[in-house]
C-alpha cells in the first residue's frame, strides 16, 4: 500500500518537473520577445525624434540661407560688401562711461571710439511760425575710431534752469563711420554737457547701413532725437516697425540696447521682427 502511493506521488512530482520544465523553457523566448519589441519599439522613437531634428534644422539653414541671400542683394543695391563671415560672428562692445561727468563749454572727453564736446553755438529754428536763432548747449559726437559703430550716448544739459529744446540739427542717432560727427542739441541756452552714459558696438559699413533704417524711438530716444534723425546714407527707414514695443523691452529689462543694435545689424528691419529673449552674441556663443 505505501508502495504504491510513493509511485502515485512519484508519478505526480515528475509530471509537476516536465510541466514546470515546459514553462521556463518557453519563458525565456516570450521576455526576449517583450525586450525585443521594447528595443524596437524605442528605436522607433529615437528615430523620429532624429528625423523630427533634422527636419527642423533643414528649415532653419534654408531660412538662414534665405535671410542671407536677401542681405545680399541689398548689399549689391547699395554698392557696399557684405561677409557672410562677419555677419555671424560676435561684435565687439563696449561701455566706454558709466560714472556721470560735466563738461563745461569747449570741454572733450574721449575714449577709443568717441570723443564728445560740450559746444555752445547758434542754432536756427522756428518758434510762433517766425525763424529764430538763439545759443544752444549742444554735445557734439565724433567717431574716432577706424570703423563704423552703433553708439548710445546719455547726455543732458547741466545748467541750472535750462530752457526747453528748442531747435534741432540733423543728425544720424544710430551709428557714425569713421570721423561722422552728430550733434545732438540739448536745450536753448548756454550751459554745460552732463554726459551719464556711452556704449558702443563696432559694426562694418553694410551693418551701418542695416542700423541706420532704424527709428531712434526703437532703441529708446527721445522725441526730438527721433525728429532730427537723418542718417548721412541713402536708406529707407523702417516706418512700419513697432518701435514703442521695442523700447518697452528695453525699458523693462527685457532686452537691452545692445541686444536691440546686435539683431538689426544682422537683419533687415523692413522684413524681420526682433525675437524677444534675443541676446548679443558673444565670443564664447561663436
Amino acid at each position: 500500500m505505501a508502495t504504491s502511493l510513493q509511485r502515485v506521488l512519484a508519478a505526480i512530482g515528475l509530471v509537476g518537473v516536465v510541466l514546470v520544465g515546459v514553462w521556463l523553457s518557453n519563458k525565456f523566448p516570450r521576455e526576449s520577445s517583450a525586450r525585443t519589441r521594447v528595443i524596437r519599439s524605442g528605436e522607433r522613437d529615437v528615430a523620429t525624434v532624429r528625423a523630427s531634428v533634422a527636419e527642423q534644422r533643414a528649415e532653419l539653414e534654408q531660412g538662414e540661407g534665405q535671410r542671407l541671400q536677401h542681405l545680399e542683394s541689398l548689399a549689391q543695391a547699395w554698392r557696399v560688401p557684405m561677409s557672410a563671415a562677419h555677419m555671424a560672428a560676435p561684435l565687439v562692445h563696449a561701455i566706454e562711461l558709466e560714472d556721470a561727468i560735466v563738461l563745461a563749454p569747449g570741454k572733450q572727453w574721449s575714449s577709443a571710439h568717441l570723443r564728445v564736446t560740450a559746444v555752445v553755438e547758434r542754432v536756427t529754428y522756428r518758434q510762433h511760425g517766425v525763424s529764430v536763432a538763439a545759443n544752444h548747449t549742444i554735445a557734439r559726437i565724433e567717431n574716432i575710431g577706424t570703423q563704423p559703430v552703433a553708439y548710445l550716448v546719455r547726455a543732458s544739459s547741466a545748467g541750472a534752469g535750462a530752457a526747453e529744446v528748442h531747435g534741432s540739427r540733423m543728425l544720424n542717432a544710430i551709428a557714425l563711420r569713421p570721423r561722422e560727427a552728430a550733434d545732438v542739441v540739448l536745450c536753448a541756452g548756454s550751459g554745460s554737457v552732463r554726459l551719464e552714459h556711452v556704449e558702443v558696438l563696432e559694426i562694418d559699413e553694410f551693418q551701418q547701413r542695416l542700423l541706420s533704417q532704424l527709428s531712434p524711438r526703437a532703441l529708446g530716444s527721445d522725441d526730438m532725437t527721433a525728429l532730427a534723425n537723418q542718417p548721412f546714407e541713402a536708406v529707407e527707414s523702417c516706418g512700419a516697425l513697432a518701435a514703442p514695443s521695442l523700447a518697452g523691452l528695453i525699458h523693462d529689462g527685457t532686452a537691452t540696447w545692445a541686444d536691440l543694435v546686435d539683431y538689426y545689424a544682422r537683419h533687415d528691419c523692413h522684413v524681420d521682427a526682433f525675437v524677444p529673449g534675443y541676446h548679443r552674441l558673444r565670443p564664447r556663443d561663436g
